[in-house]
């Protein structure tokens, strides 16, 4: 395959997980859709006290991220895109596949949350003990994560969904320190 026809695919796929990250910055910002800024857990909490997702899991993020999923892979599953577009998001199966991403990618940071929140660390925060690399790369690949077993599963490429994985989680961590630095994302 072209190193073109390469790179093409892996930011189909990319778009997928990311474009879906940015509308969630962009709607939290704007205050747009707050009725659906509800905790998915309903504040519920597990045998130990603590909250099982906690507060900024919402039912928002599961709409923008599946939504923003589904319409990202429709937009890509058109005909004339070809083989640009990853083959797992080409025909008319690309808005279910954009719908089974999106869920997947929440799936993954919905347990990444569920584990943090049993070791005792807040939502929105990182532990300041020697485990923060640790942290720290688990928060920026743990939709990735998901979504690439998805991905196997489904037949794509192994070196596709790897790469993918690889740029996914630089350009995660580089976007999130842009929406640091321009105050849309706080820490």
């Amino acid at each position: 395959m072209p190193a073109l026809v390469f790179a093409s695919q892996l930011a189909s796929l990319l778009a997928i997980v990311l474009v879906p990250g940015v509308m969630l910055i962009v709607v939290l910002k704007k205050g747009w859709m707050r009725r659906l800024a509800v905790p998915l857990d309903a504040d519920a909490t597990w045998r130990d006290g603590r909250p099982l997702f906690g507060p900024t899991k919402t039912w928002l993020g599961v709409v923008i991220y599946v939504g923003g999923a589904m319409i990202v892979a429709g937009i890509l599953g058109h005909p004339d895109l070809g083989e640009w577009v990853a083959p797992v998001l080409r025909g008319s199966r690309s808005v279910a596949i954009g719908f089974l991403l999106g869920l997947v990618y929440v799936v993954g940071e919905l347990l990444n949350s569920f584990v943090k929140r049993r070791v005792g660390i807040a939502s929105s925060t990182e532990t300041t003990s020697r485990w923060r690399p640790v942290q720290r790369a688990a928060d920026l690949a743990d939709g990735i994560v998901a979504v690439s077993v998805l991905l196997i599963a489904l037949g794509s490429s192994p070196l596709l969904v790897a790469a993918t994985a690889l740029v996914g989680v630089a350009v995660h961590a580089g976007t999130d320190v842009v929406m640091h630095r321009l105050r849309l994302k706080s820490r």
